[in-house]
C-alpha cells in the first residue's frame, strides 16, 4: 500500500471516529526518529509506511471502541504535533459543547440567551397573596356594607310613604263618607295601619320566594344564610323606626292633623267611626309560628284615636279618654252602637263611648272585663235610662 493511500484511509477513518489524521510532516518526523535501543533493524521506508498504516488502525480501532470519547482523539491528534491535530481539536471541543447546550435545550450555534423575566421564580408573588386575598375580601365586605345602607335607606323611604299613602286612603274615604253620613249614627273602618299589617307586606314574598328572601337578606345586611327569626327580628326594628319618624316628620304631622280634622266633623254630625285597634292579620300568626314576641305597640293601629271607638285585644287596653273595646269585633260594636242610637236618637259620640266603658267596667274590682251578653244587655238598659233622664229634663227645662 502507497504512502498516498494510507494518509487517505486514515483522513478517512479520522473523520469517521473523530481521530485527527497524521500530516506529511509528522510522518517525516517519524520516519526520521532514531531507532530505539533494543529495537531490530531500522526502520524503512516500507517499514515505516506499514508502521504508519498499522498506527493508522489502531487510532481507527481506537476511535471505534471509544464513540464517546470525542476529547480524547483530540488530545492524541495534539500530542502529533500537527496544526490539522489541533483545528480537529476545536471542532470536537464544539461538537461536545453542541450537545451539552442541547442537553440545556440551546441551539449549538446559537449564543447563550440570557434568562427573561418569564423564567425567573415569582418568590415575592407568594407572599402577597395572603395579602392580595384578604384586600379583595375587604373590598368585597365594604361594597356589600355600602349596598346595605343604600339597601336601608330606599326601603325606609318605601316604608314612608307607603305610610303615607295608608293615611291618605283613609282621609280620603272618612271625607267622602261625611258627605252623606246616613241616619245610623255609625261608620265601620276596617282598615288597619300598623306596624305588624306593613311588616307582613314586606315578609309576604321572601318567606316564600328563595329569590326575594336571598335579596331581603342582603338589603337587611345580613347573609342568605341567616334564619327567618334573625330577618323578621332586623324587618320589624326597621318599619317601626319608620313609623317613629313618620309621625316626627312634617308630611307626617300635617297628615294627622288634617285626620283630627275630619274626626271632629264626625263628631259634630254625631256619626261614631269604629276601627279596628290591632291588626289580627297573618303577622301574628307568622311570630308564633317562629316562637317570636312583639309588644301590642307592634299590631296597634295607626288611626286610633280619642275621637273615635276602637276594637281591643284585651279588656285592660285603653284608658277613660281613648275607649277601646274588647270582646266584639268591628261589625259587632257597629251593630250595637246603631242599635243604642235608635233606641236613643239624642246620644251623642261621648255619650255612646262613656256608655260602653261603664259597662266593660267591673264595678266592684274596678277592672274591666270583655263584652259579651250580660253587658250588651246592660248597654241597652243604660241606653234606655239616659233617654229617660233626658225626657226628664227636657220636661224641666
Amino acid at each position: 500500500m502507497s504512502v498516498r493511500s494510507a494518509q487517505a484511509q486514515a483522513a478517512i477513518i479520522a473523520r469517521t471516529t473523530g481521530t485527527p489524521a497524521r500530516t506529511p510532516a509528522a510522518k517525516e518526523e517519524v520516519r526520521k526518529e532514531p531507532a530505539k535501543p533494543g529495537s531490530g533493524k531500522g526502520s524503512t521506508g516500507g517499514a515505516a509506511a506499514g508502521k504508519s498504516a498499522g498506527s493508522s488502525k489502531g487510532a481507527g480501532a481506537q476511535g471505534l471502541q471509544n464513540q464517546d470519547g470525542m476529547e480524547s482523539g483530540g488530545a492524541v491528534g495534539a500530542q502529533a504535533g500537527g496544526g490539522a491535530g489541533s483545528l480537529d481539536k476545536r471542532e470536537a471541543q464544539g461538537q461536545g459543547r453542541g450537545r451539552f447546550d442541547m442537553l440545556q435545550g440551546e441551539s449549538t450555534n446559537s449564543k447563550p440567551v440570557p434568562q427573561g423575566p418569564a423564567r425567573e421564580q415569582p418568590a415575592p408573588a407568594a407572599p402577597e397573596l395572603p395579602r392580595e386575598r384578604k384586600a379583595a375580601e375587604d373590598r368585597e365586605h365594604s361594597n356589600a356594607a355600602r349596598q346595605a345602607l343604600e339597601g336601608r335607606a330606599k326601603l325606609q323611604a318605601a316604608l314612608a310613604q307607603r305610610i303615607q299613602a295608608g293615611m291618605q286612603d283613609v282621609l280620603g274615604r272618612l271625607t267622602k263618607f261625611i258627605k252623606s253620613p246616613g241616619r245610623l249614627g255609625v261608620v265601620n273602618l276596617t282598615l288597619v295601619l300598623s306596624e305588624s299589617a306593613i311588616t307582613y307586606e314586606l315578609w309576604k314574598e321572601p318567606s316564600s320566594v328563595p329569590a326575594r328572601r336571598e335579596r331581603m337578606a342582603l338589603t337587611l345586611g345580613f347573609s342568605p344564610a341567616a334564619d327567618n327569626a334573625t330577618l323578621l327580628q332586623e324587618l320589624m326594628n326597621i318599619v317601626h323606626q319608620a313609623f317613629v319618624d313618620y309621625q316626627a316628620s312634617r308630611p307626617g304631622k300635617e297628615t294627622r292633623a288634617q285626620y283630627e280634622e275630619v274626626l271632629k266633623a264626625y263628631d259634630k254630625a254625631n256619626v261614631l267611626p269604629i276601627v279596628p285597634g290591632h291588626d289580627t292579620g297573618p303577622m301574628l300568626a307568622e311570630l308564633a309560628g317562629l316562637k317570636m314576641t312583639a309588644p301590642e305597640s307592634f299590631s296597634r293601629s295607626l288611626l286610633v284615636d280619642p275621637l273615635l271607638l276602637a276594637v281591643g285585644l284585651n279588656p285592660d287596653e285603653g284608658s277613660d279618654t281613648q275607649i277601646m273595646v274588647a270582646g266584639l269585633n268591628v261589625a259587632q260594636l257597629g251593630t250595637l252602637v246603631a242599635h243604642m242610637r235608635r233606641l236613643n236618637p239624642r246620644l251623642t259620640n261621648k255619650q255612646v263611648r262613656q256608655i260602653l266603658l261603664n259597662a266593660s267596667t267591673d264595678l266592684k274590682t274596678m277592672g274591666r272585663k270583655l263584652m259579651g251578653n250580660m253587658e250588651v244587655e246592660q248597654v241597652q238598659h243604660m241606653a234606655r235610662q239616659l233617654l229617660k233622664l233626658q225626657a226628664v229634663e227636657q220636661l224641666y227645662v
